[in-house]
């Protein structure tokens, strides 16, 4: 499986950096989820989600890794952008 941007996907945090998550999919495939894109931002403790699975959205597949978001808003957008596409 590889990432495709606007679905969705459960990953598990691996690794908390300064600028956000590393993450990682059932199969092995890596993610970032950036700080402002994590259920623990601003306030939270990131290092605490370590070991945590995510249901995140992909808003980035060109990047390496891919980029993805927690955020309801954009699992909403995505959402849309998957309905039109139909």
């Amino acid at each position: 499986m590889t990432y495709v941007l606007h679905y969705e996907v459960d990953v598990t945090v691996v690794a908390a950096r300064p600028w956000g998550l590393e993450v990682e999919a059932e199969n092995g495939a890596r993610g970032f989820v950036d700080n402002t894109k994590s259920p623990a931002w601003p306030s939270g403790d990131q290092q605490a989600l370590v070991g945590t699975v995510l249901h995140a959205v992909v808003i980035d597949d060109r990047r390496d890794p891919v980029r993805l978001s927690t955020l309801d808003t954009d699992m909403q957008i995505a959402r849309d952008k998957r309905n039109h596409s139909s």
